[in-house]
């Protein structure tokens, strides 16, 4: 039996890994969550246009992964998190048309459930679509037909239970190793290798071994949050710990390098109160492979942001959930530095020459830093806000609050901006009035214009394609949050200025002239 499995493994190989110098991703320009396997979210010949034509989809569903495209660029797929009854994968064509989508979802094992809002789908060189739910894992083809569906490893003892219908192990999107495999960490650190064309395991269980962390309580759920209908009521709890860093082992994307096929996982440590980043390799053995932890460095508190690869591989830049930034060596582990920011537990950019840029949950949208740890810049905006809007005698001046995570283009930084105002009631509580893709000067970090507007909040990642379209989520986590304030502020905001709606959707950006 083990000579039968040892021929059937490395067939799989063999008919799996990429030729050399190549990538198991669709190379046609966002192919997954943070663009390629290294996370760097860097579309550096990514051109900037004076106009857009912009068109919107799916309004009334919050969506919050970045939408990721098919080989040939004209086929986008977006997730989003609607109740039973209602599908969660589509496929719209770059001009808009829907082109199909997911069956409806009817119970756990039918359908793609409401957990999917959280996995962007991930596409091969050849057009297959992989994505997962709540507890399975699904390929599609890219005419929308099911390849195949396998079961998330299940909730074990001591893992938190969001849902009374569904047991919740999701994967914060699937990744593409070096060989080729479909590689996954569930939120409670389950790490599943997948043979790509029939969704059989090809690796032993392992699971991480991060304690499991209490409940986020940074900022509380507020009973608006994602209400209405635009997430499934049954998800909002484990959604908001996803996106806070409570209650799981693992809340984001693993990174790959391509090059040495390491896997690197921000989740939690196995020292209570502290985040770790795991290496992971991927070992041959004689029932298939083994995943076995290369080093695991411990950060600060939380699990940590998704890990970026720095250009050369040599170094892993992730953050705490308390905004120390650090860079860890990527061959032998350990801090190389870290710095004091005020990061949000998001994924940071990395563009070509090495520099950092992480979005910050407070005070200035982005900071960036150098490749050997000092601070660049902290983003200046104020120019652009105090055009946007008046100062108010109530509230103060107006200011430009980061809504997601930067992207690096051709000259410049891109990051969503909600300019509004700010009303402080113990803590800071946003007013937003106008939500854009601002462009920021790559060397100073001052806002230069606004690029596109947005109809909602973005509470995600700016896709940019290379011909220079931008493709924008709204995961109306603010919008929806102040929602109940709206009377309030039609009183305390100047003029005839009203609070930014909670729409949802996605909106794309096509050039003008291209």
């Amino acid at each position: 039996m083990r000579h039968c499995a040892w021929i059937s493994f490395a067939w799989a190989v063999l008919i799996a890994v990429p030729a050399p110098g190549e990538s198991t991703y669709s190379g046609a320009g966002w192919a997954t969550l943070h663009r390629d396997a290294a996370n760097r979210r860097l579309a550096a010949d990514a051109p900037l246009h004076a106009d857009y034509w912009t068109w919107r989809a799916l309004g009334g569903s919050a969506v919050l992964t970045a939408p990721t495209l098919s080989p040939d660029g004209r086929t986008l797929y977006v997730t989003t998190g609607k109740s039973a009854g209602h599908s969660n994968l589509h496929a719209y064509g770059l001009d808009g048309e829907l082109r199909w989508r997911s069956l409806p979802w009817r119970d756990a094992t039918l359908g793609v459930d409401p957990c999917a809002i959280l996995s962007s789908p991930i596409v091969a060189s050849d057009g297959g679509i992989y994505v997962g739910d709540c507890n399975q894992l699904y390929a599609f083809a890219p005419d929308g037909a099911v390849k195949w569906v396998v079961p998330l490893p299940p909730l074990q003892q001591g893992d938190s239970r969001f849902s009374d219908e569904l047991a919740i192990n999701a994967l914060t999107t699937a990744v593409f190793t070096k060989q080729g495999y479909l590689l996954g960490v569930t939120n409670f650190g389950d790490v599943i290798v997948l043979d790509r064309s029939s969704g059989v395991s090809v690796a032993r269980p392992f699971r991480l071994p991060g304690l499991l962390p209490p409940a986020s309580t940074v900022l509380p759920m507020v009973g608006s949050l994602f209400a209405d209908g635009l997430v499934d009521p049954q998800i909002r709890e484990w959604a908001w710990q996803l996106l806070m860093g409570g209650r799981m082992r693992s809340a984001n994307t693993p990174a790959v390098d391509e090059m040495t096929g390491r896997i690197f996982v921000a989740a939690t440590s196995a020292n209570a109160g502290q985040g770790a980043l795991y290496a992971l390799d991927l070992h041959e053995v004689a029932d298939g492979l083994e995943v076995r932890i290369a080093h695991a460095t411990d950060m600060g508190v939380g699990s940590g942001s998704s890990p970026a690869l720095s250009p050369d591989g040599a170094r892993v830049h992730v953050s705490d959930e308390e905004g120390l930034f650090y860079a860890i060596d990527a061959r032998r582990g350990g801090v190389v530095w870290s710095v004091e920011t005020k990061s949000a537990a998001a994924a940071a950019a990395v563009g070509s020459n090495g520099d950092i840029y992480s979005l910050q949950a407070r005070g200035p949208a982005v900071v960036a830093i150098t490749p050997d740890g000092r601070i660049k810049w902290e983003s200046d905006l104020k120019a652009l806000a105090a055009e946007k809007l008046p100062r108010s005698w109530l509230l103060g001046a107006a200011v430009a609050m980061g809504n997601g995570n930067p992207t690096v283009v051709k000259g410049a930084v891109l990051v969503p901006v909600l300019y509004g105002y700010e009303v402080e009631v113990g803590r800071t509580i946003p007013l937003p009035v106008f939500s854009s893709v601002v462009a920021l000067d790559i060397e100073t970090g001052v806002g230069l214009r606004d690029v596109v507007a947005l109809e909602d909040d973005s509470t995600g990642v700016t896709a940019a394609l290379p011909d220079g379209t931008l493709i924008n989520s709204f995961g109306t986590a603010i919008t929806s949050s102040v929602r109940p304030l709206a009377p309030l502020a039609r009183w305390l905001l100047p003029g005839e200025h009203r609070l930014l709606r909670a729409v949802g959707g996605f909106q794309v950006s096509l050039p003008l002239q291209r």
